[in-house]
């Protein structure tokens, strides 16, 4: 997980599906309107296609999908509107993602206290994403750590244009 500054962790908190996460706000880019999506011949696990987001290409991941909330084996439509109306551009060194998600409730800073680790029957491959959990009135927020939010099978977005046969890479300076 990040570091806190002076002892407060701030996140972006997201709704994914009925669940709230929180995305550390140093790893968040910006959050936008979903974008046109070009889908790939053969998506890796939870990627819904490429989206062209400021003149570049990214990985367009599922967050519901990604963290275990969706039907196992059902990777929802990329035009399923009432499940995502967001997209969250996150970065990992120098990864970046648009996560989709239902909608974006807003910043929250918790003291480094107020986060809770996992409970040992939670530390699995499933919730590898989370990183702590924390408390918003009476609803739990998952707080994700932006480094394990990659899929290890995710291949760099160079990869993912030329799985699209170059099509997403040769419209670069086409206007969006």
């Amino acid at each position: 997980m990040h570091k806190p500054l002076n002892g407060m962790f701030r996140v972006l908190v997201c709704r994914v599906r009925s669940r709230l996460c929180g995305l550390p706000l140093d790893a968040v880019e910006e959050t936008l309107r979903p974008q046109p999506l070009r889908p790939l011949k053969s998506p890796a696990v939870h990627v819904q296609g490429l989206a062209r987001i400021r003149g570049d290409w990214l990985p367009v991941v599922d967050l519901a999908g990604l963290l275990g909330l969706t039907e196992s084996g059902v990777v929802p439509a990329p035009a399923d509107a009432a499940a995502v109306r967001r997209y969250v551009v996150v970065r990992a060194g120098d990864r970046r993602v648009a996560l989709a998600v239902a909608e974006v409730l807003g910043l929250q800073t918790f003291a480094a206290e107020q986060l809770r680790a996992l409970p040992p029957l939670l530390r699995d491959r499933d919730h590898g994403a989370v990183s702590a959990l924390a408390e918003r009135d009476d609803e739990l927020i998952a707080v994700l750590d932006q480094a394990r939010l990659f899929p290890d099978d995710l291949p760099p977005t160079a990869a993912l244009s030329a799985a699209d046969g170059g099509e997403a890479a040769s419209h670069r300076g086409a206007a969006s």
